[in-house]
């Protein structure tokens, strides 16, 4: 019975209930009650696996994280420093269009408490990291007379990620349906990264 509790079968089956309780009622509101009932086990299960209901949220967080640091690991490099800001931006559009609950979570339905403190300071990593990264291409790009230089790199690179930012906010508060991108496809996206990228250009 140890082993059936302790499987990883039963850790995603109490994980994929915090998230849809985290959504539908919030973190603060989810008892562990919510997440046990949700899909027919019992406390024993859950304390198998985690010790507080902080100890799913984590996972959440980690998921979330994970998502954002696959899209600028993925970033492919070319000799234009435009065009590799250009294929990223694509890349990283295009994969904020799909639903995905763990930013809806993170940002929306954790209320700010004592025991969530510790989600500024990873939020905090994960931007900059992501400035970091956009930051050195943009300088990369002034460099080759690519991007301009009457703003600092530091400046632009906080330009295009808060455009980023943007679309998740959107997607996160309205759906997927942005308006102009019903139907998604790659013609629509570089469109709409033209005209980031000619703030910069």
């Amino acid at each position: 019975m140890a082993r059936q509790h302790c499987s990883k079968e039963t850790k995603d089956l109490l994980i994929d209930s915090a998230i849809k309780n985290f959504l539908e009622k919030g973190y603060s509101k989810t008892t562990l009650e919510d997440v046990v009932k949700g899909v027919g086990l019992t406390r024993g299960a859950f304390y198998w696996n985690f010790s507080t209901k902080k100890d799913l949220l984590d996972e959440v967080v980690h998921r979330y994280e994970q998502f954002y640091t696959d899209i600028y690991e993925n970033i492919v490099y070319y000799d234009s420093a435009y065009e590799t800001m250009r294929k990223f931006l694509i890349y990283n559009i295009r994969k904020k269009m799909v639903p995905n609950v763990y930013t809806t979570i993170i940002r929306y339905k954790v209320e700010a408490c004592q025991e969530v403190q510790d989600l500024h300071d990873r939020q905090e990593k994960l931007d900059k990291m992501a400035l970091e990264i956009i930051g050195r291409e943009i300088e990369r790009g002034q460099q080759q007379g690519e991007f301009i230089n009457t703003q600092s790199a530091k400046m632009l690179s906080m330009l295009i990620f808060s455009f980023l930012l943007g679309v998740d906010t959107y997607n996160s508060v309205h759906g997927y349906a942005v308006e102009g991108f019903e139907e998604i496809d790659d013609t629509q996206v570089e469109k709409y990264v033209e005209l980031i990228l000619k703030m910069i250009t």
